[in-house]
């Protein structure tokens, strides 16, 4: 299987398995699901390839968020199984709606 290439915007909750935010360095340990699910589809109804990089550096708790997001290459194992097939059901420029993956709550943007 080839690689692909993908962007995300993450949001971090108390079940996530390590509950520290990489963009602000404060715990969300706090933060349930639904209610990071909630902000997630917010961010859902509002976001489009256009200002996914500007939402993700804004919003998202991964360290990728200095980056817009972008996870760059990956290929098959590489990334949690979950994130891996959301990304590869995906056309080039296609959304995802909400994945969820042990690192906390998902929006998926594949870029290549």
């Amino acid at each position: 299987m080839s690689k692909v290439r993908a962007s995300h915007l993450l949001i971090k909750n108390c079940n996530s398995r390590n509950p520290v935010s990489r963009r602000t360095n404060q715990s969300t340990e706090g933060y349930s699901e639904e209610d990071a699910m909630k902000e997630l589809m917010e961010y859902k109804a509002k976001i489009n390839r256009e200002n996914f990089a500007q939402l993700a550096a804004e919003r998202s708790d991964c360290g990728s968020c200095k980056q817009g997001g972008d996870l760059g290459e990956f290929g098959p194992g590489e990334m949690m199984k979950a994130f891996e097939d959301a990304t590869r059901a995906l056309q080039v420029g296609e959304i995802s709606g909400p994945v969820k993956t042990d690192s906390g709550l998902h929006l998926i943007l594949r870029t290549g």
